[in-house]
């Protein structure tokens, strides 16, 4: 019984050391002409509207989109998980023009939103505007909210 133990053993690791990568190339760095250039976008989710009580607004969404027509239609590229807690988000793209979307909800009841510019209670205000990414650098843009 231990030598058929012993010999199944013996066939399962010569099985598996010939499974093994032995070119190693699986845990390599790309070269330097493999890698894509990128730069930083940092923006800035900031908001300031007058006549509602700032717990009462709440940050929704943040998306990029890469050309204006995309970003009309909602074809986003990417999208981020907002929070009130946080102000700056940071994305790592390839060098070019993008646009952004973000939106800001009002939970006020009665007039409230509608005063504040919103179309009414429970209602989006949304920012939207074209930012430039370049190569290397990081690109800093603050939202506006108007």
């Amino acid at each position: 019984m231990k030598r058929t133990t012993r010999v199944f053993v013996f066939i399962l690791l010569i099985v598996f050391m010939g499974a093994c990568d032995k070119t190693g190339t699986g845990d390599q760095d790309p070269t330097e002409t493999d890698k894509i250039p990128m730069g930083t976008l940092d923006i800035a989710f900031t908001y300031r509207l007058q006549g509602v009580p700032a717990k009462r607004l709440k940050k929704v969404d943040l998306c990029l989109a890469e050309t204006a027509d995309y970003l009309y239609l909602g074809k986003f590229f990417t999208c981020t998980n907002v929070s009130d807690a946080v102000t700056h988000y940071q994305f790592q793209l390839p060098p070019g023009t993008y646009f952004y979307y973000a939106s800001v909800i009002c939970l006020c009841a009665g007039d409230s939103c509608k005063y504040a510019g919103f179309s009414g209670q429970n209602s989006l205000m949304v920012a939207g505007g074209k930012v430039e990414v370049l190569e290397g650098q990081t690109t800093t843009y603050t939202t506006q909210f108007h």
